[in-house]
């Protein structure tokens, strides 16, 4: 017997945690248990029973002749199966009222026609119903579908995002999407109005709100094109009349340098006065582009206060996205097989009617093979979209497959992956960091909270 090529060992203060990379079971011992073990494998002596049993059924020991690429190749065979459409980005518009200074929407190179456009009333149906039919037949029948009314801004074609919630009513009315389809909005806050809020309401559209923080902090990034009241002041207007309406906002919120060295007052932000009362919040880290430049510490940086916001917003009872999507993964032992729904998840489709798969490449319509316009049977449509995309997984790329928090990454961002090192299938590095300091850590606060409540 010995120990799994996928078992991983971790210690602090005595204790050694044996983790298997694909399943996410760990074991806990302790260091003089661990040295037994070590032994006992190494002169091939009899090892504890109880013991033996668990590592094996936890797949942490096998036989010396075992070939455990069998487990890596079921596993991931099993989660790419699993892939079904269940999400549709509407880019009701590319154009953008700010410039904020690290857009990633702005990093790709550009079609040198480009002029941004607004989807129309017929494309908006279009797109749709195309939906409704694609999730219809490869979508999962037990699982949510999400349609997310994305920009730029989509409040610059406010028409269209009437005429999508209109047609997602009635589409739910008469049966073509099943009545619990969930909408959002995704917006900068800037052009939030009281008749926006009460259409939010009534029809359960979830808005999510782009915040960096404190005014000035706000303000530095999020800058509008044309003079005029801040964007710090507007969004906490918007908040407050969506607030007022009974909306659910979310809050997006871009971890800037300057928002890590001022973490305590960031943070106070966030869980006191009007902010305190989002039903939820996103920590993101700042994607790769080639014109903005942070500190080389960034990243350590802003892990350790992503994590500490966690804990914090965990004991007040607020849900962090970016952390609780992977301390899910690891509580519930289901591995992420993709960061992003590029893999076979998600229709994207641009406000001209081309369908792609990311939404991080509208402006040059790269990746966008098809178009609403165009007849096709929907298997040859989900095959042109996502068959270079399924395997972009760390399950599929052998540099990762070493990696303890394999069964944890993702992956991570394509197109951020692309625009550092010139290959979407590459490894977006924040994703490798990011992952491994995040297990790490969810591995030794499981620990702690099994040993206050045994």
């Amino acid at each position: 017997m010995r120990l799994s090529k996928w078992s991983h060992v971790f210690e602090r203060e005595g204790t050694i945690a044996i983790l298997n990379s694909l399943t996410m079971d760990v074991a806990y011992l302790g260091k003089s248990d661990y040295a037994l073990l070590v032994s006992a494998i190494g002169d091939s002596s009899p090892i504890d029973p109880s013991l033996s049993t668990v590592l094996r059924e936890q797949g942490m020991m096998v036989e010396d002749s075992a070939d455990e690429d069998v487990a890596l190749r079921s596993l991931r065979d099993r989660l790419k199966s699993e892939l079904t459409v269940d999400l549709l980005y509407l880019l009701l518009t590319d154009a953008c009222n700010l410039r904020c200074r690290y857009c990633f929407e702005d990093a790709p190179d550009r079609s040198e026609n480009f002029r941004p456009q607004q989807m129309t009333d017929e494309t908006i149906v279009r797109s749709i119903d195309l939906f409704a039919a694609v999730t219809s037949r490869f979508g999962n029948h037990d699982k949510r579908k999400i349609i997310h009314l994305y920009g730029g801004e989509p409040l610059l074609n406010k028409a269209g995002v009437r005429r999508s919630i209109e047609t997602v009513r009635s589409l739910k009315t008469n049966g073509g999407l099943p009545t619990d389809v969930a909408m959002t909005i995704v917006t900068n806050g800037t052009k939030v109005t009281q008749e926006d809020a009460a259409l939010f309401a009534e029809n359960g559209v979830t808005v999510g709100l782009s915040l960096d923080g404190p005014p000035d902090i706000t303000d530095l990034y999020r800058i509008r094109r044309k003079s005029g009241v801040p964007v710090s002041e507007l969004v906490a207007k918007a908040f407050d009349i969506l607030k007022k309406n009974g909306v659910k906002v979310g809050l997006s919120v871009t971890m800037t340098p300057e928002a890590i060295e001022r973490f305590d007052e960031f943070l106070e932000f966030f869980t006191k006065g009007r902010f305190g009362a989002a039903d939820g919040i996103s920590l993101n880290l700042l994607h790769y582009t080639p014109h903005v430049r942070f500190p080389d510490d960034y990243y350590t940086k802003a892990l350790a206060c992503q994590i500490k916001a966690f804990q914090r917003f965990r004991e007040i009872g607020m849900y962090e996205e970016r952390v609780m999507r992977k301390a899910r993964a690891f509580a519930d032992q289901q591995p992420i097989y993709a960061d992003c729904g590029i893999v076979g998840n998600q229709l994207v489709i641009a406000p001209d009617g081309l369908v792609g798969v990311c939404q991080d490449y509208v402006k040059p319509r790269k990746y966008f093979p098809c178009s609403v316009y165009e007849p096709v049977d929907h298997a040859v449509l989900i095959e042109s979209l996502f068959a270079g995309w399924r395997d972009r997984s760390p399950f599929y790329m052998g540099q990762c497959h070493g990696c303890f928090a394999l069964g944890i990454c993702g992956g991570g961002c394509p197109a951020s992956a692309e625009q550092k090192t010139g290959l979407a299938t590459n490894i977006d590095e924040r994703a490798c960091f990011h992952s491994k300091q995040i297990l790490e850590w969810l591995i030794w606060d499981a620990y702690a909270q099994s040993c206050a409540n045994p």
